[in-house]
């Protein structure tokens, strides 16, 4: 709460401040009129030396009334910030030359080094393998030449936006592409039906445990 202001004063110490210590506070305020307000003479500044004695607090009083300060019924943080207000008005004063053209140095932040997942943001659009591909691409969706390959990926992309299964022209590169898929469906219908063979079998061997012992599956009868 008071770093700040006594560090701008010069204040010795003003990171160790304990405003909550009896003798820091004490030692503050006749630090305060000693160094920058000022406004007793030397000899009448007794009261605010005896930080020790029982009667500082009345030496106290009377200082903030002398000062007319506007929070001599506030409590002692109150009355300290405004006595730190009141010096660091006084200082500018005295110095307004030195501090009107005062600047802030605003620390200097590091640029974030941002490292991007989305793998469109490493690609070269001017190399040949993007060319080229989008030429295959082009080729399977339909999408007419172009100069710019942008151009006709973003043709691509509002043909796929429109009808996400646009209709293939016949080519020996789309004949490639079917072939494989063609079969890969074929492996998977045949594996569906092996699982679907070994679950029947699967059925009958718990059939045969659980039925009647009675029945007898070969004789296609039940009983004796």
């Amino acid at each position: 709460m008071f770093k700040l202001k006594l560090t701008a004063l010069g204040h010795p110490n003003p990171d160790s401040f304990n405003c909550e210590d009896i003798k820091e506070y004490r030692s503050v305020v006749l630090w305060l009129e000693d160094q920058k307000i000022r406004h007793y003479k030397i000899e009448d500044r007794e009261g605010l030396r005896n930080i020790d004695g029982d009667s500082w607090n009345n030496a106290y009083d009377s200082y903030q009334r002398d000062l007319v300060s506007p929070v001599t019924e506030g409590s002692p943080n109150e009355q300290l910030n405004w006595l730190l207000s009141y010096a660091v008005r006084l200082e500018f004063a005295d110095n307004v030359t030195k501090y009107k053209n005062a600047k802030i140095e605003q620390p200097k932040q590091a640029a974030p080094n941002v490292v991007s997942s989305n793998p469109l943001d490493n690609l070269n659009f001017s190399s040949p393998a993007f060319i080229n591909g989008v030429e295959r691409v082009s080729a399977l969706t339909g999408v007419g030449p172009h100069s710019d390959p942008k151009l006709r990926l973003a043709a691509i992309a509002k043909v796929l936006k429109t009808s996400p299964h646009p209709d293939i022209p016949k080519t020996e590169v789309t004949t490639t592409i079917q072939q494989p898929a063609d079969v890969l469906k074929l492996l998977f219908i045949n594996d569906l039906r092996e699982l679907q063979t070994k679950i029947n079998e699967a059925l009958v061997a718990v059939q045969s445990v659980t039925a009647d012992p009675r029945t007898d599956t070969t004789l296609g009868r039940v009983g004796r």
